[in-house]
């Protein structure tokens, strides 16, 4: 098996905690993405226009979203950024349902779990009625200046207990794609 961090990183207190690997930190408007094969964090690209990442973005270590193709995403919020490629253990509560370019590419909505002022944040109703709200418009609008109006949808964020099967389901994916 490869010996890159993506695959050697468990998730041992999944679903309620994942391990993540911090890809993007919040306030930056570069995309970064692990390369799977080196284990190291590769620049995707530069975002086209003025909105930076309001939170942390980080890549699941040991799941795979089969509809999107690739490892799954969790956005972290916390107080400060956190430093791209570090990792962090990140409390599930919720998931943004979004179709990218016509694709399922659901994100799991967790905070640092070390973070002590997202204590009270157990489930996806506990945040602010603005933290949705902009994270639904910062994904709706954070492509329009390279692929236009559209491209991205999002029919819904749901809670806690629907993003914990979805994460279930994404390392039992893992699982089937890299035991062979």
């Amino acid at each position: 098996m490869n010996e890159s961090i993506f695959h050697k990183i468990e998730q041992d207190k999944a679903p309620n905690i994942l391990n993540v690997i911090i890809e993007i930190s919040k306030g930056d408007f570069n995309k970064y993405e692990l390369n799977k094969e080196y284990g190291i964090l590769e620049c995707d690209r530069v975002l086209y226009g003025p909105t930076a990442f309001p939170f942390n973005y980080a890549d699941v270590p040991q799941s795979w979203n089969t509809p999107d193709n690739d490892p799954a995403d969790a956005l972290v919020f916390s107080t400060y950024p956190l430093l791209a490629g570090s990792l962090v253990k990140a409390r599930v509560v919720g998931l943004v349902k979004m179709i990218d370019n016509g694709e399922e590419d659901y994100k799991i909505v967790t905070v640092n779990s070390k973070d002590p002022r997202y204590d009270y944040i157990q489930d996806i109703t506990d945040f602010p009625e603005w933290a949705m709200k902009d994270t639904k418009t910062f994904f709706e609008i954070y492509k329009y200046a390279q692929t236009g109006p559209g491209t991205v949808q999002i029919p819904s964020i749901v809670g806690k207990v629907e993003a914990m099967e979805f994460v279930e389901h994404v390392l039992k994916d893992y699982k089937t794609k890299f035991s062979k």
